[in-house]
């Protein structure tokens, strides 16, 4: 049912409630992570970009009895981009063209209690940061609309890999910092209070910090920046640094080039080329059910420590 391990990108959403009330706005659920569902149900589509996207399939993974996660926690399906494929049949003394739907489906997995979105990792959706944008792109408008709270989508990466870049190069010469305005996760208490301060007071939904220096002489403290370091760690916010490069001139990294990743088991496929269509190519209801337990366990094992910081 299950085969090779594919490489999966770790995100976190964040839920920002405009400071603007709308008297249309329904209640925020408890957890508040369960508002994606408004986002993710009946099969939508939306653009993104000039493409079109679609949230199709998902459902709920309902626990046995020996599970330890809630009802209405896990919800797996897949986030699809529409190609076109342009095809020619040959008919006597002619060509006849024709152009078809392609879908191209990413397996999916949503907690909505720690909210982390695990997704499969697929260059025909582009690199991780642009199918980052996609998916905040397709999540947004229908969260925005029932409970007025704005939807932020980002990648999990760890600290040591901002200190490395750093530690490893003499110059520095731009570093760039955003933060996504506190919500009701636990992340990094310093950072947290800080910019919940800064959002009483200017109602912001992000925070920028840009530093520059000419001459590529920027210090680069870990005091008061790692506890920043720490927040954006939990996928709520980014970093990009610009240092001298190897041969000259200067290298750009972002924290987009190392998101957190998973190796989960997908279903196998017919051929390499249908290879995306996880959850359609399982025989059975009952297998279905299966392989979801089963894939809900081993993220489980991975957001775990991230919910009990």
């Amino acid at each position: 049912m299950a085969g090779e391990r594919k490489e999966f990108l770790m995100l976190r959403y964040s839920l920002i409630e405009e400071a603007q009330h709308s008297s249309i706005a329904e209640g925020i659920p408890t957890p508040k992570g369960r508002a994606i569902v408004r986002a993710i149900e009946s099969d939508r589509e939306f653009l993104s970009g000039r493409a079109k996207y679609g949230f199709v399939g998902f459902r709920q993974v309902h626990p046995s009895p020996s599970d330890s996660f809630a009802k209405e926690r896990f919800y797996v399906g897949k986030t699809a981009k529409l190609k076109q494929v342009h095809r020619g049949t040959k008919v006597p003394g002619d060509i006849i063209e024709t152009t078809e739907d392609d879908w191209v489906p990413l397996l999916t997995v949503i907690d909505t209690e720690t909210q982390h979105i695990i997704v499969r990792k697929d260059w025909r959706f582009g690199n991780p940061e642009q199918t980052i944008r996609i998916i905040q792109d397709g999540l947004r408008d229908p969260i925005l609309s029932h409970y007025n709270h704005r939807v932020f989508v980002e990648g999990k990466t760890k600290v040591k890999h901002f200190w490395s870049i750093v530690e490893s190069h003499r110059k520095i010469y731009n570093l760039e910092i955003k933060l996504i305005s506190p919500n009701i996760l636990e992340t990094n208490r310093s950072a947290r209070d800080a910019l919940s301060a800064l959002k009483d007071l200017f109602h912001q939904d992000e925070l920028a910090i840009k530093l520059r220096s000419e001459a590529g002489d920027l210090s680069v403290p870990k005091a008061p920046l790692g506890s920043y370091l720490e927040y954006i760690e939990e996928g709520e916010g980014t970093w990009s640094v610009t240092t001298g490069g190897v041969s000259g001139g200067k290298k750009k990294h972002s924290s987009s080039d190392s998101i957190d990743v998973l190796f989960l088991p997908v279903p196998e496929a017919p051929n390499e080329e249908d290879s995306q269509m996880q959850l359609g190519e399982i025989e059975s209801p009952i297998q279905r059910l299966s392989y979801e337990a089963a894939l809900v366990a081993l993220v489980l094992d991975e957001v775990r420590p991230s919910r009990e910081r």
